[in-house]
């Protein structure tokens, strides 16, 4: 069993198409984190028919080398120049390169795409690179009708500053800005079309949809097999990639793996935080702050909270799932994993990963439930905002899902259960009475209530819910709405 070469992506692929129809010269910028498929995305999109590209991938290495590499890509992609290439070849300057990038984009009877991919590595080899490309660009190459540029880079917060910026050399001059995300859990079914919906959830939970990691658990029959036998292996990217992920976007990445490392193990509290990772609490929000910028890390306030209940409630959750993952499954036992010893890491996620996608994974999937349903107009209103509440007063109380609307003054509350047994009653009735403590149901608004559970309910719980209007939605129930989801968006695209 392996993984399909290319699922989804019909968004990004019409985006593309209608920048390549556009009659005038376009610049395209795609960004999005490390291994999320944006040169497959790419490849696909040019493999579609007969198109002139050029397509170089800059490095990591000196700014002269990747000058001298591109300048012989440039004379490659010539169909004029038929001289053999000197390998020490190279335009003295980028400036001299993005010219004749221009004449050999006149040059075509065709569109010519031009990739530059992992332009960030680019920018951090030679900084002034990206104001040549804008004064290239605003003088010459955006005249030129054929022409195509598409800059790449995986770098969030390098393309955000040196590209997206207001203050950025390139700021206004794309047509097309991508940013690309993981897959969505709906696509689940293509990749693993043999797996249980548990086993897919339990897949969504160590991948958050990231292309690359889900190749090597799509390669095992089962999930515990694609686990233990080609995801856990020494020299998987699910040992190597993590950290390289850091080093490429922070400085000092110790103390960032130690904030991680204490968020991975429950703490989520700024002063939590700090005692957990043995630092001084002024010193978190510094760190916390960045891998807030980067999305690796995410703040979470209570739906329809105060200032003085956000300021309170805030929360930080890892956002990144394989990330999540990573530090609570592979990292503490990242010594025997690379020698091949993986008795213990299974055995570790085997007891532990039930309650893990209860905790973290089972509710996103059940909020983003609700966010589709309503969407194909089947909860009765449009929230504006989906999340959790939680309160720490003299009653606390803490409900998994909540979408509301201020306008409609009008609630839908919900619980999820990744449990081994049927849900009970007890489970419905306890909830309606915790939401009692939330402010807008003690005020009156309309309240609907919701119950999601992997192993489905009891007849008791089903004649109960049915008498007030609860919905009850199982595992099969949630993955069939998410898939229908994402066919839709699909549909509407071709």
């Amino acid at each position: 069993m392996s993984a399909p070469r290319f699922v989804g992506r019909h968004i990004e692929l019409q985006a593309l198409d209608r920048f390549l129809s556009a009659p005038q010269a376009g610049l395209a910028i795609l960004y999005g984190r490390r291994r999320v498929g944006k040169t497959t995305l790419l490849e696909q999109w040019l493999s579609h028919g007969p198109r002139e590209a050029l397509y170089w991938t800059a490095t990591t290495k000196g700014a002269a080398i990747l000058l001298r590499d591109f300048s012989q890509a440039l004379l490659r992609s010539d169909r004029r120049f038929t001289a053999p290439i000197p390998e020490s070849f190279t335009f003295p300057s980028w400036e001299e390169a993005f010219e004749r990038l221009g004449h050999i984009a006149e040059a075509s009877p065709d569109p010519f795409v031009v990739v530059l991919d992992e332009f960030t590595y680019l920018i951090a080899a030679y900084p002034p690179v990206a104001s040549v490309l804008q004064v290239a660009w605003d003088r010459r190459l955006s005249k030129i009708p054929q022409l195509r540029l598409i800059l790449t880079g995986s770098s969030i917060g390098l393309m955000e500053r040196h590209v997206l910026a207001a203050n950025a050399p390139l700021y206004g001059r794309a047509s097309a800005v991508l940013q690309l995300h993981p897959l969505p859990y709906g696509t689940f079914v293509e990749v693993f079309p043999d797996w249980s919906p548990d086993e897919r959830v339990a897949a969504y939970a160590v991948t958050g949809g990231v292309p690359a990691y889900l190749a090597p658990l799509a390669r095992g029959k089962s999930f515990v097999e694609g686990l233990r036998d080609f995801a856990l292996v020494p020299g998987s990217l699910y040992l190597n990639d993590p950290i390289l992920l850091l080093h490429e976007q922070l400085q000092d990445t110790t103390i960032y793996v130690s904030i991680l490392q204490a968020i991975a193990r429950g703490a989520h509290s700024w002063p939590d935080i700090a005692r957990e990772a043995l630092m001084a609490q002024n010193h978190v929000g510094y760190y916390v702050k960045n891998m807030e910028v980067l999305r690796l890390v995410a703040g979470r306030v209570p739906v329809l909270a105060g200032n003085a209940e956000r300021r309170r409630g805030l929360r930080y959750h890892i956002q990144d799932p394989f990330l999540r993952f990573y530090f609570r499954f592979v990292e503490p036992h990242l010594s025997d994993l690379e020698r091949g010893r993986t008795s213990r890491a299974v055995q570790t996620i085997r007891e532990d990963l039930r309650a893990f996608i209860g905790k973290y994974v089972f509710e996103d999937l059940c909020r983003e439930w609700v966010s589709e349903s309503a969407e194909a107009d089947l909860i009765g209103f449009l929230p504006e905002t989906t999340g959790s509440f939680w309160s720490q007063t003299d009653q606390p109380v803490e409900l998994d899902i909540v979408a509301a609307s201020r306008r409609a003054k009008r609630l839908l509350i919900g619980e999820a259960k990744w449990g081994d047994k049927p849900v009970a009653e007890k489970i419905l009735t306890d909830l309606i009475a915790r939401s009692q403590r939330m402010p807008q149901v003690a005020q009156g608004w309309r309240t609907d209530y919701v119950l999601f559970a992997r192993k489905g309910f009891t007849p008791a719980l089903t004649r109960y819910a049915a008498s007030i209007g609860a919905q009850l939605i199982t595992l099969v129930d949630l993955e069939d709405r998410l898939v229908k989801g994402a066919r839709a968006r699909s549909r509407k695209v071709h």
